[in-house]
């Protein structure tokens, strides 16, 4: 796993993705909501002529909502080819994280949703957490 992260906030905590399933960043705007979608679902986005479903990380998670909204952002990803948006309270910056300081199968020392979570690094005095896009994304990991 040691490559260059994608790192972001949600919640006062630290979170990454693999740079290379990362398409864009967007501003959180035009945003359209669905009927019926599922809570975790803030809505789609039109991105050059695709339909990007946009989940609510905060919402995925069981995190309040933020007082501040104006730096949330939309980190457009791909999985399985298909765009997917993760809707975050902050995108930070690229991180490179040696395989050495990564510690694998993280997700206890993580909460409520912790397979979510498929590892962790020690980042000066903070976690970082690397998400499992494929268990955030998919419908079987919505909560009942």
């Amino acid at each position: 796993m040691g490559a260059r992260y994608v790192s972001f906030i949600l919640g006062g905590g630290k979170y990454c993705i693999p740079v290379n399933q990362v398409v864009q960043i967007l501003r959180h705007e035009n945003v359209l909501d669905i009927p019926k979608a599922p809570r975790f679902v803030a809505g789609v986005v039109n991105l050059r002529g695709d339909i990007v479903p946009v989940v609510d990380l905060r919402e995925r998670f069981g995190i309040a909502k933020p007082q501040d909204k104006k730096r949330e952002r939309i980190v457009v990803t791909s999985l399985g080819g298909r765009p997917y948006g993760l809707l975050v309270d902050e995108v930070r910056e690229l991180v490179d994280i040696p395989d050495e300081e990564i510690t694998p199968d993280a997700g206890a020392a993580f909460g409520e949703r912790p397979e979510f979570i498929r590892a962790a690094a020690r980042r000066g005095d903070s976690l970082v957490f690397f998400l499992d896009l494929e268990r955030v994304l998919s419908a079987e990991g919505a909560k009942a």
